[in-house]
């Protein structure tokens, strides 16, 4: 009786722990988001020194959080597969988002700013991530819910991390073609 009584109250630990972690990544990552649709709709100037300081940060932070799940719990192959699909769509919907906001050079700097299609399109983003993220929970076998629900809200920073990534490569891009000069047609 000890041994099984001893199993469950370890269960059960792994459980509040889990819980406890998860709940803190959503609230980063809340917290996250917030920060950034602020700054998104600021004018700003574009770190063309270190334009990716802050994405990798994000996702370093997204993959130790996976990596520490993944150590932890069985993740069934439909968590996985919804997580490839919600990154893929944070690329996906990054590289759109830096192909709409305002980019401009002032005093000698890259500027940029967002506007309300950033903003629909981060939440957007958002809500097929997280619904890709709920569809893998839903599949998953029996028993592998919980794990399967861990790394949905687990790869949120990782998600922050590539999909501004996606959107500072099109942003960059865009402020390189602007730079370009523009030929003269012969008349």
């Amino acid at each position: 009786m000890k041994v099984s009584a001893r199993t469950a109250g370890q269960t059960e630990h792994r459980k509040h722990v889990m819980n406890q972690s998860g709940i803190l990544t959503i609230l980063l990552a809340i917290a996250a988001l917030a920060w950034i649709l602020y700054r998104q709709l600021q004018a700003r100037p574009i770190a063309e020194q270190r334009p990716y300081a802050l994405m990798l940060v994000l996702a370093a932070a997204g993959l130790v959080q996976i990596g520490n799940l993944a150590a932890k719990s069985a993740i069934p192959a439909q968590a996985w597969a919804a997580m490839v699909i919600g990154l893929a769509s944070a690329a996906v919907f990054g590289w759109w988002r830096g192909r709409l906001v305002r980019v401009w050079r002032a005093e000698g700097r890259l500027m940029r700013q967002g506007n309300w299609v950033t903003v629909v399109l981060w939440m957007a983003g958002l809500a097929i991530h997280l619904g890709v993220d709920r569809l893998g929970t839903i599949l998953a076998p029996a028993g592998t819910q919980a794990a399967a629900a861990g790394l949905g809200t687990a790869s949120l920073l990782l998600y922050l991390g590539i999909t501004l990534a996606a959107q500072r490569v099109a942003t960059l891009a865009r402020a390189a073609a602007q730079q370009q000069p523009v030929p003269v047609s012969a008349v």
